[in-house]
């Protein structure tokens, strides 16, 4: 569920209060000053100018869709049948067609029929975590090197995708989003950075994809590493992975 909007006295809280990077490991002290503003720049910039909203996520971003296993005609994947089976060589099936075959199947006693969708069922998710790895390691690439461009490329176009910053509200909408990683991008600070992705586990569910890991940061010249767990959401575009969530949290050092 989003969080509120910062209240007035919140936000007064946070424009009184220093600005720092928000990868460092020192925690806010105060809830209020957790949610008042996020700070990218040293002595410099915050999320002050962005509006924090409260906007339920768009009912579109939570469709339960599907994951092609591939495309018909040009393009069609190279699928592994045998000959007793090759009239359904070029049919597109998805997961929840596949998993509806399989059940059929079980329940008319056709093991062999079984086996191959079971098969057809397993390749389709391990194709489906590699390429969201992939986004995800994209997403990683763009923030370790500071390029916007990468940036504004990965990003689901809309007003349900938003962004948790460490120490900031929810921003939601695309243009809102991008603003905030233009503070990011627009730091003081000497990219790249320094990532390490630890715990990292992916799940899919039709088009709708998620990664959470532990990021540790540093920064050139910094003497230790901040920690934020993030939870990384995607959607299928066109048939590719589009970031529409990222929500990271600072992690106390004895966590």
């Amino acid at each position: 569920m989003a969080g509120p909007n910062p209240s007035a006295a919140m936000a007064a809280a946070a424009a009184a209060t220093p600005a720092r990077a928000w990868w460092r490991p020192e925690i806010p002290a105060t809830a209020a000053a957790a949610a008042g503003s996020c700070f990218f720049r040293p002595g410099a910039k915050r999320f002050t100018g962005l509006q924090m909203t409260s906007t339920r996520l768009h009912p579109k971003a939570c469709t339960p869709l599907h994951v092609k296993s591939g495309e018909a005609a040009e393009g069609s994947p190279n699928v592994d049948i045998n000959t007793e089976t090759t009239a359904v060589a070029h049919v597109v099936v998805d997961e929840e067609t596949l998993r509806h075959n399989l059940e059929t199947a079980i329940e008319e006693e056709d093991y062999a029929q079984a086996a191959r969708l079971r098969d057809e069922l397993r390749h389709l998710r391990e194709d489906g975590r590699s390429s969201l790895l992939a986004a995800n390691a994209q997403f990683y690439d763009a923030f370790r090197d500071g390029d916007l461009a990468a940036m504004h490329a990965l990003w689901a176009k809309g007003d349900h995708v938003y962004v948790v910053h460490p120490s900031a509200g929810r921003i939601a909408g695309y243009e809102t989003v991008m603003r905030s990683w233009e503070m990011v991008c627009d730091a003081d600070y000497e990219f790249p950075l320094r990532f390490d992705l630890q715990d990292v586990e992916v799940h899919v569910r039709g088009d709708l994809g998620y990664v959470t890991c532990l990021e540790m940061v540093k920064t050139r010249g910094s003497g230790s590493w901040g920690k934020q767990i993030a939870t990384n959401v995607f959607e299928k575009v066109g048939g590719e992975w589009r970031m529409c969530i990222h929500h990271a949290s600072h992690l106390d050092d004895d966590k």
